[in-house]
């Protein structure tokens, strides 16, 4: 499918500006000089040919109350087949790569209820692989997700929307974990597309709505809009960012606020001596804007050393819930 510059402009508002609004589809075809019914369509053309992803938010991880790790292991290359027939059965498992590090080949983000719960769950999936080695990556604090493309500059660009002290979890907001869920399913591609889940649950539309907003505010809510398929829209190069620093958490902030390519900004914790634990992710046209955004962060933080690990082969495609 060809993307036109109607369909340029579509898609960068569906990213950017998605109104939270009763009806959003509407506000964008204003915005645009289109009818709200060629946009609908539009975009579910755009979903059908796999450009466009989702319509939708993203529940952090954290309201719901689990816990999550990056894992890089270093599993055979024989036993790579079997390992990702069992990982596409696991939902909480999302992210799964296979990455350019000498030793440790695969690199995946799963997560659970609990760090317990969390710790079991990877030990047995290591031992069904055959993983020879592993390091466990919790994510300690999450600092920015914001899987943006800029699709006229060629790579992930968006701003920090501010750095939270804690996510609250349902309970000490005083909805229900079933809601969270829903919201974190992509929205249906109508004229109202609140309009379900607000009858689901109880809640006007309006209210709602003025109830996402106010999740987006604490960072319950995160990464709002649509989510573009990167390889349709020529985003083909991802790289996985660790530095190592004196101050992982400072340098992760700084990375947050000033790193505007970086999608997921987050700082962790290892379960055995790991020396890179201030972690992002960078999207873009080719390795050199990655590089170039690279580049910026290792000046920003003063890296001492760093990894920077491109993606060979997606283990896992498709929606991250």
């Amino acid at each position: 499918m060809e993307i036109s510059d109607i369909d340029k402009r579509l898609l960068m508002e569906l990213e950017y500006n998605f109104p939270i609004d009763a009806r959003p589809y509407e506000k964008i075809a204003d915005k645009l000089n289109l009818s709200e019914n060629y946009v609908i369509n539009r975009v579910k053309d755009l979903i059908d040919n796999e450009i466009v992803k989702r319509v939708g938010m993203y529940v952090n991880f954290r309201a719901k109350g689990m816990e999550g790790a990056l894992v890089a292991a270093d599993i055979p290359l024989d036993g790579l087949e079997k390992y990702r027939k069992m990982s596409l059965g696991i939902r909480e498992l999302t992210h799964n790569f296979i990455r350019n590090h000498p030793k440790y080949n695969v690199w995946l983000v799963i997560k659970a209820e609990s760090r317990e719960k969390l710790n079991g769950n990877i030990e047995r999936l290591m031992e069904e692989a055959g993983a020879r080695d592993y390091v466990i990556l919790y994510s300690k604090k999450n600092l920015k997700l914001s899987v943006k493309y800029d699709i006229i500059k060629g790579i992930s660009w968006s701003k920090s929307e501010g750095i939270p002290d804690k996510i609250p979890t349902a309970d000490e907001i005083g909805i229900s974990k079933e809601l969270l869920k829903y919201l974190s399913m992509p929205l249906p591609i109508n004229e109202r597309p609140f309009m379900e889940i607000a009858k689901k649950f109880g809640y006007s539309e309006e209210d709602l709505i003025e109830l996402i907003n106010d999740l987006k505010k604490i960072h319950v809510i995160k990464d709002y809009g649509a989510t573009l398929n990167g390889e349709k829209v020529g985003i083909k190069d991802n790289a996985m960012l660790l530095i190592n620093t004196e101050n992982e958490e400072y340098s992760c902030i700084k990375i947050a606020e000033e790193l505007y390519e970086a999608t997921h900004v987050v700082l962790r914790e290892s379960n055995k001596p790991w020396d890179y634990l201030c972690y992002c992710m960078l999207h873009g046209k080719d390795k050199k804007v990655i590089n170039e955004a690279a580049r910026h962060a290792i000046n920003i933080t003063g890296a001492k050393s760093y990894m920077l690990l491109y993606s060979l082969d997606n283990l896992k495609p498709g929606i991250v819930m």
